[in-house]
């Protein structure tokens, strides 16, 4: 849920690839994280920029012997590490690590970024000479289009209507329609992606101009952002199409608290206004980095507005609040507060609430937080204050999420604040209080108790937790910290073997917390 901040290069489905410094520079920070980049090397260069290299498998060895004696150290196997400037001097084409799939990869592949090193603002790489081989235009799949405001609609639908489109190359235009009827305002929305040649990861478009009768109206392009930025994203796409989709429809209208700075031309915010009885040719163009382009052709007839009775406009806003964009909000109904922040929302929305009786695993009503095609920028306070519970769950209470789609149970966590639990949300929703009161799940993959380690170079072990989440894990060899890798896309921690496993026979220990105390504890007595 936010912009791509670099570029992902394919390794062929496989992890152990070296990984080269793009440039001279010195190695100005290592981090380490089960989550994120993963591991990751950030290289400062003389000429004010940083490059970052995510989700590697490993260091060189200078650099993992580094990080293994600090890990050690802290006794903590997320690390973020700040190295000194003459610590690590690289060359351009100098080995930093092997390619992986640590992190919140989703596959093996290299994140690579490009940043200016005063304010670490993320650039666009392909401008620094990177060969990428991409004769490829981008591909225009439909054209949404948005009625704003009463009266407004498109081929008479006063909802959103998508067009199917038909052609190839840098000319496509709609399947079904020559010329589209247009009332009051509506903005536009396209559905597209570019590829490179020979690989078949589908990326964003690089940029998007609309022309009106030729003039150019509206014009994007994605070269450089802010990290504060970034989830601002959700502001420039149908984001309830988004959720229930994952696909992006990149829409013309800037949103009032849309602070993304990749708009070039932006007349009257990316709405537009078609005069009854006019005719007008539209074009929206689309184009990748290296200048391979497409582009959309239609047009568009002009009619009048038709204002909606009296009782339409009332109907949806009775007895819902008007919440501004650019205000705090404060909000309190039977057990639950909530307050939004200035600047969490995207425009001003009217505000719905509702409340269900509790389930039989809740310990609160259910509550329907206004709807989750709704987008936040920040994070809001949500209170709620639970019904009659047992004092002996008090520190097992937390806020639920309520998956609306599988009805699984999401933690947020919480904290007592006088009579209410209280946590963080960026997602409106259905949320409720529960109890996790279950210990984490601990299943050794490869060892049992008096087993033989020989021939082995790993221990690996199992790790879950199906509510609260996996808070905290030590592991102990003949009561010696050890470090174990966590990779939470797969449940797994694994130790490799070192000198802190001993000749003969070792007492090895591994307990794991989950985030409301409850504790599992697994022990074997392993030779070697």
């Amino acid at each position: 849920e936010h912009l791509h901040s670099g570029i992902d290069i394919r390794t062929q489905g496989s992890v152990g690839h070296n990984i080269r410094a793009a440039a001279d520079g010195f190695i100005s920070r290592i981090m380490v994280s089960p989550v994120g980049f993963g591991k990751a090397i950030y290289i400062d260069h003389p000429d004010g920029y940083t490059t970052v290299y995510g989700h590697l498998q490993g260091f060189a060895p200078e650099i993992a012997s580094y990080v293994k004696q600090e890990q050690y150290r802290q006794e903590s196997f997320s690390i973020d590490l700040l190295p000194a400037q003459n610590q690590f001097l690289v060359k351009k084409g100098q080995i930093i690590g092997q390619s992986g799939n640590s992190g919140s990869s989703g596959g093996p592949h290299l994140h690579f970024e490009v940043r200016k090193t005063n304010g670490q603002i993320p650039l666009n790489p392909l401008h620094f000479g990177f060969q990428v081989k991409d004769f490829t235009r981008p591909q225009i799949q439909r054209l949404w289009i948005y009625p704003l405001g009463t009266g407004s609609s498109v081929n008479g639908s006063a909802s959103p209507v998508a067009f199917e489109l038909a052609g190839w190359g840098t000319s496509y235009r709609l399947k079904n329609n020559d010329t589209l009827k247009i009332a009051g305002k509506i903005y536009f929305g396209l559905e597209a992606f570019d590829k490179q040649s020979d690989a078949e990861n589908k990326n964003g478009i690089y940029a998007m101009t609309v022309f009106v009768d030729s003039a150019e109206v509206f014009s994007l392009r994605m070269d450089s952002f802010a990290f504060d930025e970034t989830r601002y994203m959700l502001g420039m796409i149908d984001y309830a199409y988004f959720v229930k989709t994952k696909r992006r429809v990149m829409q013309t209208r800037k949103l009032p608290n849309n602070r993304l700075k990749v708009y070039e031309t932006l007349k009257d915010q990316g709405v537009f206004n078609f005069p009854s009885g006019k005719i007008s040719k539209l074009e929206i163009k689309v184009s990748d980095f290296f200048d391979n382009e497409s582009v959309l052709t239609f047009y568009t007839m002009g009619e009048p507005t038709v204002p909606a009775p009296a009782e339409a406009l009332l109907q949806g806003t009775i007895g819902k609040r008007v919440f501004s964009w650019n205000k705090e909000n404060h909000f309190e109904d039977s057990g639950l507060k909530l307050e939004i922040p200035a600047g969490a929302l995207y425009d001003t929305i009217h505000f719905r609430f509702n409340i269900k009786p509790r389930e039989l695993f809740s310990y609160s009503s259910v509550y329907q937080v206004h709807q989750r095609f709704t987008p936040l920028q920040k994070f809001c306070d949500l209170s709620i204050k639970p019904g009659n519970f047992p004092e002996i769950v008090r520190d097992k209470l937390l806020i639920a999420g309520i998956d609306p789609d599988t009805k699984k149970l999401i933690s947020y966590g919480g904290e007592w604040k006088g009579d209410y639990l209280s946590t963080k949300i960026r997602n409106f929703g259905s949320y409720t209080i529960v109890a996790d009161t279950l210990k984490p799940l601990i299943i050794p993959v490869n060892i049992q108790n008096g087993k033989s380690l020989e021939g082995q170079t790993t221990i690996r072990i199992s790790i879950k937790d199906e509510l609260s989440g996996i808070g905290t894990y030590r592991a102990t060899m003949n009561g010696h910290w050890i470090l174990m890798e966590w990779d939470p896309k797969i449940n797994l921690l694994v130790y490799e073997i070192d000198e802190l496993t001993q000749k003969g026979k070792n007492q090895f220990r591994l307990q794991v917390e989950d985030s409301r105390g409850n504790m599992a504890v697994y022990s074997a007595e392993l030779f070697r």
